[in-house]
């Protein structure tokens, strides 16, 4: 989604010196766990909305609207909410830069598509500590695991590559909890 932008113009004079806003880098952590924990008032709601979201919008920008997404509601036999798409997948340095980058998005240049925050691809950060995300894409199927580690940053691994063909798409994981 485009974002509207305010113009500003300004006029300074008899400045000395001057400072940027910015993300402090010692304080990143801090940051990114205040987006984490409290832009959503409801966190398992978000995760599910944030991830199908995304799952409809690779469908329409791969021409596919049609066709439904995946969603896989957790169970007591198989406690993961699964929700994929058969989008066009994501390239290793698509998935690295979007889903380790918080206000990274691909949506800034068009309307067709929600969201342009950048968070939400890391919502699940918001309901659990770690998610999977496999991606189908050039012939390859890459299974990476998000995690939030002791520096409350966290990484993403890749854990698993393999031929897959002509499938392509993003499949999100998310473990849910007992309770």
């Amino acid at each position: 989604m485009i974002p509207a932008v305010l113009e500003r113009a300004m006029v300074t004079h008899g400045v000395k010196s001057k400072a940027s806003f910015g993300i402090s880098a010692r304080n990143q952590a801090h940051v990114m766990t205040i987006l984490r924990d409290t832009l959503y008032s409801d966190r398992i709601l978000a995760v599910l909305r944030e991830y199908s979201t995304n799952a409809w919008d690779a469908h329409k920008d791969a021409g596919k609207a049609d066709l439904p997404i995946k969603v896989t509601l957790p169970t007591s036999m198989e406690p993961n909410l699964v929700i994929r798409d058969y989008g066009f997948g994501m390239t290793p340095e698509q998935v690295y830069e979007i889903y380790t980058q918080y206000g990274e998005s691909t949506k800034r240049l068009t309307d067709d598509q929600n969201g342009m925050l950048g968070i939400g691809s890391k919502s699940a950060f918001a309901y659990s500590d770690s998610f999977s995300i496999t991606s189908w894409n050039a012939g390859k199927k890459r299974i990476y695991v998000a995690v939030l580690d002791d520096t409350n940053v966290g990484e993403i691994q890749l854990l698993d590559e393999s031929d897959c063909g002509d499938e392509t798409g993003i499949e999100i994981q998310v473990s849910v909890k007992e309770d």
